[in-house]
């Protein structure tokens, strides 16, 4: 548990690493409601989130938790693979900007709903996410722990959305500038940053994946 939890935290801060989610949000910090709809915003990518992650862990534990340690191997490897692929469909990707506007009156349902939606459709933090619920099953943990990494792994995995909407309640009206700030350059630069948090993980897994293989 000692070792794993730091690798949880890792995995957790390279999985923040969410640059349509963040747009999503601050777009949302600057119409109407925005206490309340940020915050049901990451309610909706939490529930979303943490519904992946209990549902990843047991299907890890019953497919690959009593297995040998070349089977997870060979799960490290596929996720590395995965990452690898994720590159290439992000650089094919359109260059127009994604659409992450929302309404000026956005209602708690739609908020909700983005939130979702910016979870599901997150290709780079899905997966790495994944490889993190990996890492928990492969360490063969009482529940309990199983529980409290699993908790770990999901908070940092929020760090991202969790700091623009603390500084906003904090400073509503100095933050307005910094996150728009923010927002322009994550639409510029948001292919490049997912590209090369992909790049790092599917390297780090690939090659973590072919030395337990080999």
């Amino acid at each position: 548990m000692n070792t794993l939890i730091p690798r949880v935290i890792i995995i957790g801060l390279a999985a923040c690493v969410s640059p349509v989610a963040i747009m999503f949000l601050i777009s949302i910090l600057s119409k109407h409601h925005a206490r309340r709809n940020s915050l049901i915003f990451l309610l909706g990518y939490t529930s979303t989130l943490t519904a992946l992650g209990i549902v990843g862990v047991l299907v890890f534990h019953l497919g690959s938790g009593g297995g040998t340690s070349k089977v997870n191997g060979y799960i490290d490897l596929a996720l590395g693979i995965l990452c690898l692929l994720a590159i290439l469909f992000t650089i094919r990707k359109p260059k127009k900007q994604e659409t992450t506007e929302v309404e000026s009156v956005l209602k708690a349902s739609r908020a909700f709903s983005l939130g979702s939606f910016a979870m599901i459709v997150n290709t780079s933090t899905l997966i790495i996410y994944i490889s993190g619920l990996h890492a928990i099953s492969a360490a063969k943990l009482e529940p309990f722990d199983d529980i409290v990494a699993l908790t770990v792994l999901t908070l940092f995995t929020l760090t991202s959305l969790l700091i623009p909407i603390i500084i906003y309640f904090t400073l509503p009206k100095k933050s307005e500038k910094v996150l728009a700030s923010l927002q322009v350059w994550l639409s510029r630069h948001s292919k490049v940053i997912e590209i090369v948090v992909l790049l790092i993980i599917g390297v780090y897994l690939a090659i973590k994946g072919i030395w337990v293989i080999v």
